[in-house]
């Protein structure tokens, strides 16, 4: 089982793993760390491996966009959540990421390309041999039934056409599960609890999403959700009242407030308040701007009101140390 990535000189020129088969033997887990220091790069890449699972999660900022080629040699089944950071990819499957998205996807062999933009990625990354997989297997999940048929014909396939939200309890759940400690007891078995309990999130939500696609969503009412979504995402500091979308997409703004959550999984406000929060934080960690200057930006009348609503995203107030890279 190898691994190689390929890219043109921001973090390495090629980086070459190999692997035992399923990732690890029967007991214990490997863990490695890489520091990115360079004129273009700075942070950590992770790795955590055990048997039939691979985590791996990077926090870091790059200065200008990169490309990065990976082959793999190997099938596996591959959860990503980008909790910061955006990424475009060339893959048989997925075409890459905004903050606050994720998917799963089982591929036959991997050579994808991957772009990162410049500024600051946060990212987690599960991949499963086929065989820690299949043994999940359950018939009662639709979503997870896609997936094997996928396997079984060695085609590629993901868990949603669409990526889906990440929750807060999935962030918390992943934020906990990367954070690096000198000892603690039964890792090898809080890591792999915590593994399926991810996975069964994942599934939950993609399940929940294709049953509410299923019953409510004629194709062109689904369209214009997520073309709502879409002027969100391009400019998330404009202000925005539920009838101007509507009259935007041409939906009335009842469909648009409940096709937006059952198919996005949160309130067309609350996605803006999160893509905000995403903003705000990257100034935190790329500007020399104040928490009162970034408030006001927001347009948070008061400090305290913007500390707090930060607080209900990331779990952390804005002043605490690590809230700005430089700190």
């Amino acid at each position: 089982m190898e691994i190689i990535s390929t890219n043109y000189g921001s973090y390495f020129d090629v980086y070459q793993r190999s692997y035992p088969p399923e990732f690890h033997s029967c007991a214990g887990y490997t863990e490695t760390h890489v520091q990115l220091a360079d004129e273009v790069s700075q942070g950590v890449l992770s790795e955590i491996c055990f048997q039939g699972v691979r985590l791996h999660y990077g926090q870091f900022q790059t200065l200008k966009s990169d490309t990065i080629r990976t082959t793999e040699d190997f099938p596996s089944v591959e959860m990503v959540f980008q909790l910061q950071g955006r990424t475009s990819e060339k893959s048989s499957v997925l075409n890459g990421f905004s903050a606050q998205q994720h998917n799963l996807s089982y591929r036959p062999y991997c050579d994808s390309l991957s772009q990162f933009e410049a500024g600051y990625h946060h990212y987690v990354g599960i991949q499963c041999t086929e065989t820690f997989f299949s043994r999940l297997a359950d018939d009662d999940s639709p979503a997870m039934g896609r997936l094997l048929n996928g396997l079984v014909r060695k085609e590629a396939s993901a868990l949603s056409e669409h990526n889906l939200t990440i929750t807060h309890a999935l962030q918390a759940q992943l934020i906990r599960l990367t954070q690096r400690r000198e000892s603690q007891p039964l890792k090898r078995l809080y890591l792999e609890a915590t593994v399926l309990d991810v996975l069964r999130q994942q599934l939950e939500q993609a399940d929940h999403n294709l049953a509410k696609q299923k019953t409510t969503f004629p194709p062109r009412d689904r369209d214009k959700i997520l073309a709502v979504k879409a002027i969100l995402d391009s400019d998330p500091l404009a202000t925005y009242s539920l009838l101007s979308l509507s009259r935007l997409v041409g939906l009335n703004d009842y469909k648009l407030k409940k096709g937006f959550r059952d198919l996005l999984g949160t309130t067309v406000f609350g996605y803006l308040n999160d893509l905000r929060m995403e903003y705000a934080r990257q100034l935190l960690l790329n500007t020399d701007q104040t928490i009162g200057e970034i408030a006001t930006k927001l347009g948070y009348s008061e400090t305290h009101h913007f500390s707090a609503a930060f607080k209900r995203k990331f779990g952390y107030l804005p002043s605490q140390p690590g809230s700005r890279a430089n700190q």
